[in-house]
């Protein structure tokens, strides 16, 4: 235990750098603290940190030696969260980060659902257009769409991503229904910039083989949740995910065009780093998202 001890002031200290605050935190005086530290640096046979009078930083022996540390630390932790979980139900802050449209358009109405299941669970969620580093952050999971570039994170797919064209019923009845693809140069466009929902090399594509390349476009925005908007509006044809749309489309607010065009399906993960252990509120809620997508019909027509 005393050995574990040392270990726990010495990844203290480095991480305060200094002995006085490491001390507040672990609740010593700093003359103990800076014995424990010269105790192990004896025992080590080597020094740990460079000491000045106002701060300490880590030797790169001793820098070597709070990683390891550190992860021998949290190991442990997650081993008292296993045991603990075992006994217990769902609960505690759940940190979660997504992109901005997908928080607001589908994680409200599943943590919603969620926590009349799991009402000790609590969610601290972070809207970010660009991922972040989960463990830096202390995040739990991550919602990511379509392939992931982080070989240190592990990645569950939960659901897919399907998009198509739509359209209001009041726009259809002013413009007319196009039927194939060469007709969609004969309507009003919209887009959004910045694309968070589809590979922007089949965008392209797309756009070229139905003709639209120099076309005008009515109106063009860097928000999906804008873009949804305009077109419940009547303003024209655009394309968008289903889970964004589903509602509107089972009340008739929105058509399906051109069913026959296959947009690329992305995958919608959740994520978290490959060391973590997942606590019984991270797999509860990583499950009940999968299925929620699977019930909700919110993957597919």
């Amino acid at each position: 235990m005393a050995r574990l001890d040392s270990l726990i002031i010495f990844t203290t200290v480095v991480k305060a750098n200094n002995f006085t605050n490491a001390a507040h935190q672990i609740g010593l005086t700093p003359s103990a603290v800076s014995k424990q530290i010269s105790l192990l640096e004896d025992r080590l046979g080597v020094r740990l940190l460079n000491r000045t009078t106002r701060s300490v930083s880590p030797t790169e022996a001793g820098q070597l030696f709070f990683n390891r540390c550190s992860r021998l630390l949290e190991d442990l932790e997650e081993a008292e969260h296993m045991v603990k979980d075992l006994e217990t139900s769902p609960r505690g802050t759940l940190k979660i980060s997504a992109t901005p449209t997908f928080g607001r358009s589908m994680l409200m109405k599943i943590f919603a659902q969620f926590l009349l299941q799991y009402p000790n669970v609590n969610f601290d969620l972070t809207l970010a257009d660009k991922g972040l580093d989960l463990v830096r952050e202390g995040i739990d999971l991550g919602i990511h769409l379509g392939s992931l570039q982080d070989s240190r994170l592990v990645a569950r797919p939960v659901a897919r991503q399907k998009v198509i064209l739509a359209a209001s019923k009041e726009y259809l009845a002013q413009q007319g229904k196009p039927e194939a693809l060469n007709e969609l140069v004969n309507h009003f466009i919209l887009m959004v910039s910045g694309i968070d929902f589809a590979e922007p090399r089949w965008i392209k594509r797309f756009i070229k083989e139905a003709g639209l390349t120099n076309k005008d476009r009515r109106f063009t925005v860097n928000d999906l949740d804008t873009l949804c908007e305009a077109t419940l509006n009547g303003m024209g044809i655009a394309a968008l995910p289903i889970y964004m749309i589903r509602e509107h489309l089972d009340s008739g607010k929105l058509v399906h065009i051109l069913p026959e065009i296959n947009f690329p399906v992305r995958t919608i993960h959740v994520v978290y780093p490959e060391n973590r252990y997942l606590s019984a509120k991270s797999r509860a809620f990583v499950d009940f998202m999968a299925n929620y997508f699977t019930e909700h019909n919110l993957d597919d027509l």
